[in-house]
């Protein structure tokens, strides 16, 4: 006869998600970016010194693609390029040993440029945070602004976006989904959320 043991069953059960709506649908995402596009010109008056540097993973596509919307408003190309953040976290753990950091290429020379820095999601500020160690390892810019897609509160840094698509308050259990179709296959804002 089997022992019977006392611990628990481990459960790598993936936790439970219900939709509670759609956010954003493509066409809105795309409204979305050509606002903040515009808002990222006026406030530069133009595109002449602007960098755009998006925070893999979600970042990327979203710098990509208001680089294209400045580059027809300029008539100018916009230097477009991406971030690394994973070595940069304060969250890795520190058991063990650290792992080797490799200086990936931005892409462009960001030294005295304005610098707009881009993510899908602005929750509690530790990975702009992060993100800005990573790039002030590249060089220094003139300046460095945040623009992210949703901002959905929870700060635990003194972090703020100042181009923001859309602020959406949400509580500890609700969780935004953004896909967009260059790494989703679709383009959409989901807010969902985690039932115990």
């Amino acid at each position: 006869m089997a022992a019977m043991s006392n611990q628990p069953a481990a459960t790598n059960a993936a936790p439970i998600i219900r939709e509670k709506g759609r956010l954003l649908s493509g066409s809105e995402i795309d409204r979305t970016l050509v606002r903040l596009a515009h808002q990222i010109v006026e406030k530069h008056n133009g595109g002449g010194n602007l960098g755009l540097v998006g925070i893999k993973r979600r970042g990327v596509p979203l710098a990509e693609r208001i680089g294209k919307i400045i580059e027809i408003i300029e008539k100018a190309p916009v230097e477009v390029g991406q971030l690394d953040i994973s070595f940069y976290r304060d969250d890795l753990t520190t058991a063990g040993p650290r792992p080797t950091v490799n200086k990936a290429d931005i892409g462009f020379d960001i030294a005295d440029r304005d610098i707009i820095l881009l993510d899908d999601v602005l929750y509690t500020g530790r990975t702009i945070r992060a993100a800005l160690d990573a790039l002030f390892d590249h060089g220094r810019p003139r300046s460095v602004r945040l623009l992210v897609l949703i901002d959905r509160g929870h700060r635990e840094l003194p972090i703020e976006a100042q181009f923001v698509g859309r602020v959406v308050p949400t509580s500890a259990r609700e969780i935004i989904e953004v896909k967009l179709n260059e790494i989703d296959g679709s383009d959409q804002v989901l807010l969902v959320e985690r039932i115990d």
